[in-house]
């Protein structure tokens, strides 16, 4: 059994919060005020890192024995299936505990184990976040590096306050009021955005994916309407083909509709290798793409079909079965065999 020392764990997870938070501030400077752009990279492996390092501390102390605490927070060994002598199999551990510790997937379920609470949903959108960035230049993430420390102040918070029965401040340290300072900051100018695209005319039924769009430059959901575009008086649901938005986090400028479709288009992303079917196609009435089959309606100019089943099998009609009177492929082309026969 490797050895375990809980408290090295918790020194080793504050100080990767701690420089984490370090790399963040270093990346949002620019490389020509003494910043460096490069630490973005860092900063979310070392704050991931540091979350997980507090949670396995917590297991960890969940037990009163280190060697009990060990078996919790070391991978076990493999448990394979033996002969028993008699005919019979039992299964048996093979080897002996790896000197690896447990990845996010155990420590949900030690975590449920012990009946210790988390925002697993937050936790799974931020190791997201990490394997995405992962796989960018750090320049193109400024403001999704931005946004992941942002969401991750509740969850530290929350975990140190009721979990481990201290306080943030005092646990955290110098890291704490910056990020407080950020999330404050972050949640202001959310709630900012939002008002600003009151005044934009988005269509209604698609304001939920302008919500989930990110500046296509630095990856930030801090947008807002272009103020000139606003200024001269454009709206989104008529003036799609030229309406931009503008990015809080880098001054990104660019068109706004698009990523709106593009967000509803991920959502409803499909594989034709699966045996997938697209869920969004061109709307006829508006020609954009954002006709969700299945709703048989559009979501930006909210038109619906008139003809939504088949009058004879109740078959949902789609909008190539609109011109056959209420009925679906099929019976339309009986009708029209038995009105040729005729």
């Amino acid at each position: 059994m490797p050895l375990l020392d809980a408290e090295k764990l918790k020194e080793n997870a504050l100080t990767s919060i701690r420089l984490g938070i370090e790399d963040f501030q270093r990346s949002q400077i620019p490389f020509d005020q003494g910043g460096d752009p490069e630490r973005a990279l860092s900063a979310i492996r070392n704050l991931f890192a540091g979350v997980l390092l507090l949670f396995k501390y917590k297991i960890a102390t969940s037990v009163d024995d280190p060697e009990h605490a060990a078996t919790l927070i070391f991978n076990p060994p493999e448990v394979l299936p033996q002969a028993d002598g008699h005919g019979g199999v039992e299964w048996q551990p093979v080897g002996n505990f790896k000197k690896t510790t447990i990845d996010v997937t155990t420590i949900k379920k030690r975590f449920d184990g012990f009946g210790i609470e988390m925002d697993w949903e937050t936790i799974d959108k931020l190791q997201e976040c990490r394997n995405h960035l992962e796989h960018l230049h750090p320049a193109n993430t400024l403001g999704e590096v931005a946004d992941f420390v942002a969401e991750l102040f509740p969850i530290l918070r929350d975990f140190v306050h009721s979990e481990m029965n201290e306080q943030p401040a005092d646990l955290l340290g110098g890291a704490w009021p910056i990020m407080l300072k950020h999330h404050t900051f972050f949640i202001d100018t959310i709630k900012e955005c939002a008002e600003a695209w009151t005044e934009a005319a988005v269509p209604k039924l698609i304001q939920p994916w302008l919500e989930k769009c990110q500046c296509e430059a630095c990856g930030s959901s801090l947008i807002r309407p272009d103020s000139d575009d606003l200024d001269d008086g454009l709206q989104v649901d008529e003036d799609d083909i030229t309406f931009r938005y503008e990015c809080v986090a880098c001054g990104y400028r660019d068109l706004i509709a698009p990523l709106i479709i593009k967000s509803l288009s991920n959502d409803f992303d499909y594989d034709p290798r699966d045996g997938g079917e697209p869920s969004v196609e061109r709307c006829d009435e508006c020609q954009r793409d954002t006709f969700v089959i299945h709703e048989q309606q559009c979501l930006w100019c909210e038109v619906e079909l008139d003809y939504k089943e088949c009058n004879v099998c109740e078959e949902p009609l789609r909008q190539d079965d609109q011109a056959n009177g209420g009925l679906c492929g099929y019976h339309h082309h009986v009708y029209e065999k038995v009105m040729r026969e005729d």
